[in-house]
């Protein structure tokens, strides 16, 4: 038996064989909850990374021809909820950002969201390349989301966004500071 320590990507632990034990039945549990926004509060190690990144391939619409391969032997293949790769998933990484100093909080957070949007636009290709410099090119992390929330506006009703960040007290305010500017 495979043990997927520090295996953060869902479709990979699945395609090279890793135990899993099966948390798919946890997404028609939270779909039921009909919540806007959901927060997991977990203990580092805990396996946040790999349900985001669960949730992340289970919604998103360009993984729908392989969703028996993902999901088929689990729960949630054999029970599909109706919103199984119905979105463009937009996924923001902010575990790994050093957090030692205010500033290089604030330089992770820019550059991981930058990351994020370019890579967002270039799966589902929504947003010319004038609209993607405009939106890449913005000094804040609040800025980068306001122009991309700006661009992307028509179609934010098939968009899911999952955000996996780290424990840190500084990035926690600075993830707050920027949700709150750009709200």
């Amino acid at each position: 038996m495979k043990l997927p320590y520090g295996i953060s990507n869902f479709k990979s632990l699945v395609e090279q064989g890793y135990y899993f034990r099966d948390r798919t039945p946890y997404i028609a549990h939270l779909e039921s909850l009909g919540e806007k926004f959901i927060f997991f509060l977990r203990p580092r190690r805990f396996g946040k990374s790999l349900f985001v990144s669960m949730l992340a391939h289970y919604y998103d619409r360009n993984e729908k021809d392989n969703f028996q391969e993902i999901f088929g032997k689990y729960y949630i293949g054999q029970q599909p909820t109706p919103l199984a790769n119905q979105y463009a998933v937009l996924e923001l990484e902010f575990s790994r950002i050093n957090t030692t100093t205010p500033e290089t909080t604030l330089k992770g957070f820019l550059s991981n969201t930058q990351q994020g949007i370019e890579k967002f636009i270039k799966k589902y290709d929504f947003i010319p390349d004038t609209e993607k410099q405009k939106i890449l090119n913005q000094s804040e992390p609040a800025e980068v989301l306001k122009a991309f929330l700006a661009a992307y506006q028509n179609q934010l009703k098939s968009t899911y966004s999952l955000t996996n960040t780290t424990t840190s007290p500084m990035s926690y305010w600075l993830l707050t500071k920027t949700i709150l500017k750009t709200s």
